[in-house]
């Protein structure tokens, strides 16, 4: 018997040590090497260089994100009525820890977002005191992108914030893009730019949904976001 449980954690952990491979990796070339970074995302591959595909992986990615036929995760996927599963009968007392449930998430969110905006803007204050170049701020991403993953699979601070059980219950999970792209607003360019016009397009698909369908990001009345009903098998974690 196949144990999924197993195979998700450790796809969690491949994915952690992958992109803490290529933080240390990229920490180091930034440190001691920094032209050779340079070289390598302009180095040209046939008629592309590779920031170029780079940028084409992360607008496919976005692009998914989209799509509900593309979107097939319930952490990220919970927006769209196709992964709605209707738990139990509606009644007034539902109906009310519904709307504390709101109350509750949005509040974390709005705190969330107000941290992440002053930690964006003391980035901004350090490049233009020239503390950070255009490659430190890509080497901060490349951080955030890592941190991302580490929420994922070993501990996450937002759970603390918003007060969520996980990662399927999370709602800010699509705001992930934004925020680990956020420091590129300080290196203006088309291809950093197009990247977060599309984040931003993606968090407002998810925040129309979410204001305008509340229930899908409860397990009270999402039953595919229960634990009992998850398909993704993954260790549960306080």
């Amino acid at each position: 018997m196949v144990n999924f449980e197993t195979m998700s954690i450790n796809s969690g952990l491949d994915k952690l040590i992958i992109k803490g491979i290529i933080l240390i990796i990229s920490l180091f070339f930034a440190i001691f090497y920094p032209d050779v970074l340079t070289v390598f995302f302009t180095c040209k591959i046939l008629f592309f260089r590779v920031y170029h595909i780079l940028w084409l992986l992360t607008i496919l990615i976005l692009i998914k994100r989209l799509i509900p036929q593309l979107n097939s995760k319930i952490n990220l996927g919970k927006i769209y009525g196709r992964n709605y599963l209707p738990a139990g009968e509606d009644n007034p007392s539902k109906q009310k820890k519904l709307r504390d449930y709101i109350k509750k998430m949005n509040f974390g969110a709005i705190r969330s977002a107000i941290y992440w905006t002053m930690l964006v803007l003391m980035m901004g204050f350090w490049h233009v005191v020239g503390l950070l170049n255009t490659m430190w701020l890509c080497i901060i991403v490349v951080f955030f992108i890592f941190m991302d993953q580490f929420c994922i699979t070993v501990w996450c601070p937002f759970k603390t914030i918003i007060q969520h059980k996980c990662c399927n219950t999370c709602r800010i999970n699509n705001w992930g893009y934004l925020m680990a792209f956020s420091p590129l607003i300080y290196a203006p360019s088309f291809w950093t730019y197009s990247i977060l016009i599309l984040s931003i397009v993606t968090i407002v698909q998810w925040e129309y949904l979410y204001h305008r369908f509340p229930e899908r990001f409860y397990a009270l009345y999402n039953a595919n976001l229960m634990c009992k009903n998850c398909v993704k098998k993954c260790r549960k974690r306080s």
